[in-house]
């Protein structure tokens, strides 16, 4: 009887140097910990953490390229992400952290070289943001910014926002859903506006004006049983919203291990509002809800 993979990946990146530094030191390279050598080979990935639900565990895996050298180069970042899923071992689903969901065919070339169910967080990025969004709004409309995205088209259908507004100040509440963020001035929303952000790095260019509240779009409450090594620990510290707290898309490969799926919950362009909708059912049946 083979016995079913209780693991699966999960892949990381630096969105800034210091934070790539940061990976070089814990995985023991002192050239990028150093910031004498980019990181950009296979071999710079490395084990950045460990942690554990209900009897699955999770590996969490850094590809030290910045988002700029991951657009830049997809062919090297590929390469670089098949090294990750490789580190990890033996693993029954990988899921993608940040920009390495939008390249190299949005996890299907990854899947395809690999041969594992590979997930973009993007079913859980987008069920995470309407839930809030839902909530704040409390029937008033809503604006998307990025609606041209995997995320942002979801979340019109979802809400039934508006897309992409020209008039930023007509709407009390925003969801910042571009791929790679840093799209608005701050002065183009007006004081009361409640942005709900999901884009790394944030949607806004700057710091949020007088009045303006920024809601963390993805941001979960860690439920009873979680477990984490001290670098899973710090791992949400440095990268996640907290040591209580977990982003959504860290969730779409654990719940893929713990509902036995064989398919990906979400990978390339497509993503239906019914598939958004059955994340989130999975998600409340293993104890996970938006805070």
């Amino acid at each position: 009887m083979v016995v079913p993979v209780r693991r699966f990946a999960f892949l990381v990146h630096p969105l800034v140097p210091v934070a790539r530094r940061l990976q070089g030191l814990r995985c023991g390279s002192a050239p990028i910990a150093l910031g004498l050598r980019a990181g950009t080979e296979p071999d710079d990935c490395g084990v950045l953490a460990r942690l554990s639900y209900r009897g699955v565990e999770g590996v969490i895996v850094g590809v030290p390229m910045l988002p700029e050298e991951l657009l830049a180069d997809q062919e090297r970042a590929l390469r670089c992400m098949l090294r990750a899923v490789q580190i990890a071992g033996p693993v029954a689903h990988v899921g993608l952290g940040s920009v390495l969901s939008v390249v190299a065919g949005r996890g299907a070339a990854l899947q395809a070289a690999c041969g594992i169910p590979v997930t973009t967080g993007n079913a859980a990025t987008a069920w995470a943001a309407w839930r809030i969004a839902a909530r704040v709004a409390a029937g008033r409309r809503v604006g998307v910014i990025g609606a041209k995205g995997t995320v942002g088209r979801a979340l019109v259908e979802l809400l039934g926002g508006v897309a992409d507004p020209q008039d930023l100040g007509a709407f009390e509440v925003l969801v910042g859903a571009h791929t790679t963020g840093g799209t608005v001035e701050p002065g183009r929303l007006r004081p009361g506006t409640h942005l709900v952000d999901v884009a790394l790095p944030p949607t806004l260019s700057g710091p949020p004006p007088r009045g303006v509240s920024v809601l963390p779009g993805e941001r979960l409450a860690l439920p009873a049983g979680w477990s984490r090594d001290v670098w899973g620990w710090l791992f949400h510290v440095v990268a996640g919203y907290g040591p209580r707290h977990v982003y959504a898309c860290l969730l779409e490969p654990l719940l893929a291990v713990l509902e036995a799926r064989t398919e990906p919950w979400q990978h390339g362009r497509a993503l239906s509002a019914a598939t958004v909708r059955a994340f989130g059912e999975a998600a409340a049946r293993h104890g996970f809800a938006v805070d």
